[in-house]
């Protein structure tokens, strides 16, 4: 599945759940999208003692999801139905709103388009036990390395599963058309800078600044000229695009 085909799938999503989104630009309700029209429960508890893992994604019921304990310093297992998403308490500690809204966006991916892989009787087939139907989504999946611009190398079925949920988030949080159109009317006023680009597109869109520079890269508006990204129909764009 290209990035492309994300982009799309993204939007058509948002079309059935509130077209307004992508006429109007305007934060997407993360957690109204989870919650109201993917039907998920949303559990906040804390999935390490380091705040390693950010989310977890339940693909069947459970009752051996990991979690930690801070007062009793120690693990336990919960049971947990299926169609729950998990987040670490730490994204909430911190009160950056975008870490959580990145956050439900990824696991939110990962519903859409991978329940088949994680499903019970796929992983009976292979010999696999029950725990493997649960995604156990680190920071780095999540937010990306600094200095990478959101690459990554896609070698193991995690590495792509884990890309297609990380860039699924940038496109339902950051939708394609209401995004570039932003971008490009700013581009089109010389009295803006690239810094200025990327602050106001992190506020419209309530993500953060690096977010907002990584999905400018991802979409080619950045390194080409604005004819050349009006030309390709801001659809399929390939202009130094990832």
């Amino acid at each position: 599945m290209s990035n492309a085909e994300i982009d799309e799938h993204a939007e058509e999503l948002l079309k059935d759940y509130k077209s307004t989104v992508l006429k109007n630009p305007q934060p997407v309700d993360i957690e109204a999208f989870a919650e109201i029209y993917l039907d998920l429960a949303l559990d906040y508890t804390y999935l390490s003692h380091c705040g390693l893992i950010l989310g977890r994604m339940i693909f069947q019921n459970t009752e051996r999801v990991p979690v930690y304990l801070p007062r009793e310093k120690c693990a336990d297992y919960l049971y947990v139905d299926r169609g729950t998403m998990m987040i670490d308490n730490t994204v909430l500690e911190d009160r950056k709103e975008y870490r959580l809204r990145s956050t439900i966006g990824h696991e939110c991916g990962h519903w859409i388009f991978h329940s088949d892989y994680y499903t019970h009787t796929n992983y009976q087939s292979q010999g696999i036990k029950p725990q493997s139907g649960i995604t156990e989504c680190r920071k780095i999946d999540i937010e990306g390395g600094s200095g990478t611009a959101g690459k990554r190398r896609l070698i193991t079925d995690t590495d792509w599963l884990e890309h297609q949920a990380k860039y699924f988030s940038a496109a339902i949080l950051m939708p394609k058309t209401p995004f570039v159109s932003v971008a490009l009317d700013m581009q089109e006023n010389n009295h803006h800078s690239e810094t200025d680009i990327t602050e106001a597109l992190s506020r419209i869109f309530q993500v953060s600044p690096a977010s907002a520079k990584i999905r400018l890269v991802q979409l080619g508006l950045t390194g080409c000229s604005n004819q050349d990204v009006r030309f390709a129909n801001v659809n399929y764009l390939t202009c130094s695009s990832i």
